[in-house]
């Protein structure tokens, strides 16, 4: 039997926070001893056509993963891509959820991203049975859904766009009626008002999506949002408990007022749901990325500061002044990603964040991060307490932990090398995967002729060579361009050697 995601495939990309990386160093902080990604087990449930699953089994060939799917057309096409690949180490299988059994295995990391608030209710149980089921002892599972109490407006603007194709069964004019409501909406809520830009403001995103997921998310047969509580107790009946959140920065207050905070904890006494529960509603959250791990693993009630002592550290964040003075008493200020920044006076964080931010997108490990902060304060450094800085901007989100190093270099060799995924995503599409499994968008012919080039057998004099008659410049020119190219490419992480 045909599903809808066969007659309308939907649009698939890696998805950094369900990595295993990201699983294992939360796992890791809160006191599991999962799996080290370079040899685990993963399993995907609802694939689709693997673009979420393939480019890690591509990044971790010693490790095995397993993704499934009720689309046949999606797993067909990831199926050609993994033999285009020559990957080994991956197997999708066209399987509906329901007829999932024991045969399944078992896994350390199981990612189920985009599928419990759009399923039904028997189809949302048997997801928490095959995760409760089939994950390791000290394994993490990812699970992403709608969230109460933001999703009520998603669920408005779905209601609306129901109404307005009832009737229409051509998935395509389906599609068109639904982003022709978003239009009237987005037009009709042009004047002032806070309450008015913030509806405004949504049904814009929605109509900025790719029209597929628009036709999957919203006009989906079942909607389900859930409160997070909800989801948690439903989690526990099949023997699962909260861990964290995949992005951790979103378990923190963000501009919640501290004297509301401190209310909150008054209430929550200690209880991390009900704390969690509290934020969503402060927050109006619309949408949460919950890791579980089995109910019976001993868990820390906060990420454990010893255990950053055995993770390597990222930053893509800058700092203001270049270079910062490192002086006590000298304010520096460090601006990141998702609008987040951080002043201090104090040498060891801007020293920390310094070396971090030089070395983006390369990771480094805590004990060669502690010998070059020593290095720029130039006065010893207790481990703990550079464990304690770490632990706030990753809070913050100014800075990323890992449970491993990610293999992608900061410095251009003289034969610069893309990854071998790269190159042939290159060759066939606009949409390019790096090792940090993010997207870059490649829409210049050009700079994808050059990522394709690039393993490692040609210098800058060559690639300009090559790259010059198709870009219609001068070779002199060319190379001026090619070199800033690759410099903002290596910034992305898309650079391996």
């Amino acid at each position: 039997m045909r599903s809808t995601y066969d007659e309308v495939l939907y649009p698939g990309l890696p998805y950094s926070q369900t990595h295993p990386d990201r699983l294992a160093t939360l796992g890791a902080l809160f006191g599991l001893e999962p799996a080290p990604v370079g040899r685990c087990r993963v399993l995907e449930l609802a694939c689709g056509s693997g673009d979420n699953l393939i480019p890690m089994a591509f990044e971790a060939p010693g490790a095995q993963f397993v993704g499934i799917d009720l689309a046949e057309t999606a797993v067909q096409a990831g199926r050609e891509e993994i033999a285009a690949l020559g990957l080994a180490n991956i197997r999708l299988e066209h399987m509906n959820i329901m007829d999932a059994g024991s045969d399944l295995g078992v896994f350390d990391y199981i990612i189920a991203h985009g599928f419990y608030a759009w399923a039904p209710a028997p189809v949302r149980d048997k997801l928490l049975a095959v995760i409760g089921a089939s994950l390791a002892p000290q394994g993490v599972a990812y699970v992403s859904y709608n969230a109460l109490p933001g999703g009520r407006i998603r669920e408005m603007f779905r209601e609306m766009m129901l109404f307005h194709v009832k009737g229409v069964a051509d998935h395509q004019t389906r599609i068109e009626g639904a982003r022709q409501l978003l239009q009237w909406f987005t037009e009709s809520y042009c004047g002032p008002g806070i309450s008015k830009g913030f509806l405004k403001d949504e049904a814009q995103s929605m109509l900025d999506r790719l029209p597929h997921f628009l036709y999957h998310d919203e006009l989906s047969e079942a909607f389900q949002p859930v409160y997070f509580r909800e989801f948690i107790s439903h989690a526990a009946r099949f023997g699962l408990q909260y861990l964290s959140e995949a992005n951790y920065f979103d378990t923190q207050p963000g501009k919640i007022p501290e004297a509301i905070v401190a209310k909150v904890n008054l209430i929550a006494a200690g209880d991390r749901i009900v704390r969690e529960q509290y934020f969503d509603l402060l927050k109006c959250r619309m949408f949460r990325q919950t890791l579980l791990c089995h109910a019976d693993a001993p868990l820390a009630a906060a990420p454990v500061p010893e255990r950053v002592f055995r993770l390597w550290a990222s930053s893509p964040a800058r700092p203001v002044s270049a270079p910062p003075d490192f002086r006590p008493g000298v304010v520096e200020e460090f601006v990141g990603t998702r609008a987040s920044s951080a002043k201090t006076a104090h040498p060891l964080p801007k020293a920390a964040l310094f070396v971090l931010t030089e070395a983006w997108p390369e990771t480094v490990a805590f004990p060669d991060l502690l010998a070059s902060v020593e290095r720029l304060t130039g006065e010893p450094q207790g481990p703990e307490s550079l464990a304690e800085i770490l632990l706030a901007t990753y809070a913050a989100g100014l800075i990323e932990l890992h449970a491993h190093p990610l293999r992608c270099v900061s410095k251009i060799s003289r034969c610069p090398v893309a990854s071998s995924l790269a190159r042939s995503q290159a060759q066939r599409g606009k949409l390019i995967t790096t090792p940090l499994h993010s997207t870059v968008e490649c829409g210049d012919e050009v700079e994808r002729r050059l990522i394709a080039l690039m393993d490692g057998t040609r210098d800058l004099p060559a690639l300009a060579r090559e790259i010059g008659p198709i870009s219609g410049r001068p070779e002199e020119v060319v190379a001026g361009a090619i070199q800033a190219n690759i410099a903002a490419l290596a910034r992305t992480g898309l650079l391996v050697g």
